[in-house]
């Protein structure tokens, strides 16, 4: 990877879940922010202003399909690449992403630490071709 650090913003509820995630990405040279609170989610989108958000869907106050069309109709946001991050399987709902089409739809169960940290660098690397 380019000497750029790259950053990340990682919308999760679960705060130990995503310290896990994000010590991960440090070790590889990821700029990782955690928000653990959906209605906070805007405000520090429009401070980082990261090259890739992952979004869970499960969220206490704001659902992450809901969050993500607000991170799409606002316009210093709507370029940034959103990924659902879910343990959501069913049909339904990546048929739902898709209708929102959204960048990418990812099943937190299919990674560990170190697997979603590389899927971040490809990811990372790709946008910024």
């Amino acid at each position: 990877m380019a000497s750029k650090k790259y950053k990340v913003v990682i919308i999760e509820d679960e705060p130990d879940l995503a310290e896990i995630y994000k010590m991960k990405m440090a070790m590889d040279g990821i700029d990782a922010v955690v928000v653990n609170e959906s209605s906070k989610a805007m405000e520090v989108l429009k401070r980082e202003m990261p090259d890739l958000v992952l979004l869970d869907v499960m969220m206490p106050e704001i659902d992450g399909f809901k969050l993500y069309g607000m991170i799409k109709a606002d316009a210093q946001l709507k370029k940034i690449k959103v990924y659902i991050w879910s343990n959501l399987t069913q049909k339904k709902d990546k048929d739902h992403a898709d209708s929102l089409k959204v960048d990418g739809y990812l099943v937190k169960s299919d990674f560990t630490p170190a697997t979603l940290s590389g899927k971040v660098k490809e990811l990372l690397q790709k946008i910024k071709k």
